[in-house]
């Protein structure tokens, strides 16, 4: 009797155990658990709105959602520049990035190397009938291009101004004249247009665009000079098959930071190209935008208060002057006064200069003899006396 006593003793204690871990396991008793179930995911079961991407620091690409960091390119031949990687939403918008030591310091740096003084560029004035026409200027037109772009649009996007949310984007980290080309696929990097990819002069004619403004180059001076500047026109010929009465206008590619270049990709190339592209746009009747130059440093390098990462990509105070260059460009075309670009790139002397003529005019300023000191003592102490005490 002992021994059958407690064989159900213990029998009772193992059933309520094993229903105590089930229970803690979070499984019902009776049936074995169900297999994990599988994700699956496809294109027409996910569609992401086209600011979803940048938001989250992705590219999306591929008839497939699948999602990509940094999304792979087809080998080519000569090395992809290593700027072809997507900008993330706080990496384009924030002036400083505390975690990059790497941007703090080559900013340190440069710090000395002076820019121009965009004082006039700043103080543009117009009525408010002359800004409704300048903001009006931009109804239907879409901008397209790269990572830098992407920055631009993601500034845009956090702006409370109503010019700047008005405007309209393609751009995707990786784009560039070259795979623009590219035939829609897993390996493309083509902007999204309503959450799937499209060649942009599909895209552009899909927006109803009137206007298209063009910035590419950074992700191609690697890629063969020649070629890259051939490829513009022929960009710009496909986007005219479709809107056969689109303008169009050239936003000249931005430098990167002094030094910071990579095999193809550096300043003395990008200005190269540039001239190239700036005498296309004169010979075609294309609009021209030199924002290369207002963002220098007087000396064909992107300035350190435009660099976001220590190498290409921009601040907010960058696309502070990109705002200034849309509004100047368009009331210039408007036929309304604008500053020159003389008198926009007037150069700011060097930290250094500065300070040494501080320090030789504080020089100057101060008592040459033990004599004019006391002298200057006395008159300070006679004006105290003289002057009558506050009530």
């Amino acid at each position: 009797m002992r021994v059958g006593r407690w064989t159900g003793v213990l029998a009772s204690i193992s059933i309520a155990f094993e229903l105590g871990a089930c229970e803690f396991m979070g499984l019902t008793t009776g049936e074995p658990p169900a297999p994990p179930a599988e994700l699956s995911v496809s294109a027409d079961e996910i569609r992401l709105e086209e600011a979803a991407p940048a938001a989250l620091g992705f590219d999306v690409v591929g008839d497939a959602g699948e999602i990509h960091v940094g999304p792979e390119e087809p080998v080519v031949e000569e090395p992809t520049p290593t700027e072809a990687e997507t900008v993330s939403e706080d990496a384009a918008t924030e002036e400083g990035v505390s975690e990059n030591s790497a941007s703090e310091n080559a900013a340190t740096a440069s710090a000395g190397d002076g820019a121009y003084d965009l004082t006039a560029l700043k103080k543009m004035n117009f009525t408010e009938e002359q800004m409704a026409q300048i903001l009006a200027f931009y109804d239907g037109a879409v901008f397209a291009g790269d990572s830098v772009l992407l920055g631009f649009r993601n500034y845009a996007g956090k702006s409370s101004d109503g010019f700047l949310k008005s405007l309209k984007f393609l751009a995707a980290g990786s784009f560039s004249l070259h795979n623009a080309f590219w035939p829609v696929n897993d390996k493309s990097v083509h902007p999204l247009y309503q959450g799937e990819q499209h060649p942009v002069w599909e895209s552009i004619q899909m927006m109803g665009a009137k206007k298209a403004f063009l910035f590419f180059g950074i992700n191609d001076v690697s890629l063969g000079m020649d070629d890259s500047i051939a490829l513009y026109p022929q960009l710009i010929d496909k986007i005219r098959e479709l809107s056969p009465d689109i303008e169009i206008t050239i936003i000249s590619a931005t430098y990167t930071l002094k030094g910071a270049g990579t095999r193809g990709l550096n300043n003395t190339n990008l200005a190269k190209f540039n001239e190239a592209i700036k005498a296309q746009a004169e010979e075609n009747g294309w609009g021209y935008i030199d924002m290369a130059t207002v963002l220098s440093d007087g000396e064909g390098n992107l300035a350190a208060q435009y660099c976001s990462d220590g190498f290409v990509h921009e601040t907010a105070a960058a696309y502070e002057v990109w705002t200034k260059m849309l509004i100047r460009y368009a009331a210039d075309q408007l036929g309304f006064e604008t500053p020159e670009m003389e008198e926009i790139l007037q150069k700011v002397p060097e930290a250094e200069e500065a300070v040494s003529e501080n320090a030789a005019e504080e020089t100057t300023e101060q008592p040459e003899t033990a004599e004019d000191v006391s002298e200057e003592k006395t008159e300070e102490s006679v004006a105290v006396e003289e002057t009558p005490a506050a009530q």
